[in-house]
């Protein structure tokens, strides 16, 4: 019989084996540090490009996150490649974008409906090279069409305040681009873990089950049986015992002090 592989789910990519063991959160404390000490930055620009200083920028978190397909919206998502690897991708809420581009560049009215346009995005594509600036250098960056990277992440979230509007901005970083910042940062483990994980495992508890007797019977007699029936049953001469489908050995029963052992035998 021809079987075929199942497709891969796109919306659900695979943690990357590559990070597997890896310091990712060794990122994530080094990336926090460096976000959280260059917000004044993104706030000073924004001030000076809006020619207003009621604006403030501030990290409201930084977490692990899978990107799936179904977050990323296309025509709202700024994409940039790192050059050794690695994709990171920024977004700022609608409403606050739309916000920041009317006075950016100084519409008559503000607009009542978040509907971005192209000079829209262009805004927060100059605004995405400023903040990848500061995880690595501006021409180690260049845009690029939006695609979905690979595993696990880093998800970033700064809380904007313009006036009387709060809005978001996400910063998303991928698991090939964790990669590049874990070999540039030189964040390689040294310490050996086999010592550990070995203790580890050996001290797991496992369930070990023994097969004392079996007996076979006809459809028809299984289901006559009822509540109060005795079936008479013999020990097995030979006792497999496993942990869950996997045999380990085999032994025998025998009596001990008044009661039932079981004895593993040479093999």
């Amino acid at each position: 019989m021809k079987t075929t592989a199942p497709k891969p789910n796109s919306e659900l990519p695979a943690v990357s084996v590559e990070l597997l063991g890896k310091p990712i959160h060794a990122v994530r404390d080094n990336l926090q540090h460096i976000l959280q000490s260059s917000c004044h930055t993104l706030s000073n620009a924004l001030q000076s490009w809006l020619k207003t200083n009621q604006i403030d920028v501030k990290l409201e978190c930084i977490d692990l996150h899978t990107l799936r397909l179904s977050d990323i919206d296309k025509n709202a998502t700024t994409t940039l490649r790192h050059q050794d690897g690695g994709l990171a991708y920024m977004t700022i809420d609608a409403p606050m974008l739309v916000k920041l581009a009317d006075r950016f560049y100084g519409a008559a009215i503000e607009r009542k409906t978040p509907t971005l346009t192209s000079s829209d995005v262009r805004l927060q594509e100059r605004i995405a090279k400023l903040v990848a600036a500061w995880i690595a250098p501006d021409d180690m960056w260049s845009p690029c069409e939006v695609e979905l990277g690979q595993g696990m992440g880093l998800r970033s979230v700064f809380e904007i305040h313009f006036g009387d509007t709060v809005g978001t901005l996400s910063l998303d970083i991928e698991g090939n681009l964790i990669q590049t910042l874990i070999e540039q940062l030189g964040l390689h483990r040294t310490q050996d873990l086999s010592a550990s994980f070995a203790q580890s495992l050996t001290a797991t508890p496992v369930r070990l089950n023994v097969l004392l007797s079996k007996k076979t019977l006809p459809l028809s007699d299984v289901l006559s049986l009822a509540p109060n029936d005795i079936l008479p049953i013999e020990l097995l001469a030979t006792v497999p015992v496993s942990i869950g489908n996997q045999q380990l050995f085999t032994g025998r029963v025998a009596e001990q002090d008044g009661q039932l052992v079981l004895i593993l035998n040479h093999e």
